[in-house]
């Protein structure tokens, strides 16, 4: 019975313990650069974007607009 007490005391000392630095690890900033971030989401949305826009004008030449498999067609390709 003793050391069962023990043992549980000693893994709630230890969950207590590194609670706090996986709080912290999970609300720390991915980048230390104010403007990095944004910078770069920016870029890729924007590419993400023409690829995109391109692909709607191919699924729609292919199946039409706003049918089911215009819709597939997107999906398929990420859009």
């Amino acid at each position: 019975m003793l050391a069962k007490l023990i043992l549980a005391g000693g893994l709630m000392v230890t969950g207590l313990a590194l609670a706090p630095a996986d709080a912290s690890a999970a609300s720390a900033p991915q980048s230390t650069l104010p403007g990095a971030t944004a910078a770069s989401g920016t870029l890729v949305e924007k590419v993400h974007w023409r690829r995109c826009r391109a692909w709607r004008h191919e699924c729609a030449a292919r199946w039409g607009w706003r049918t089911p498999m215009f819709f597939r067609c997107l999906g398929r390709h990420g859009c």
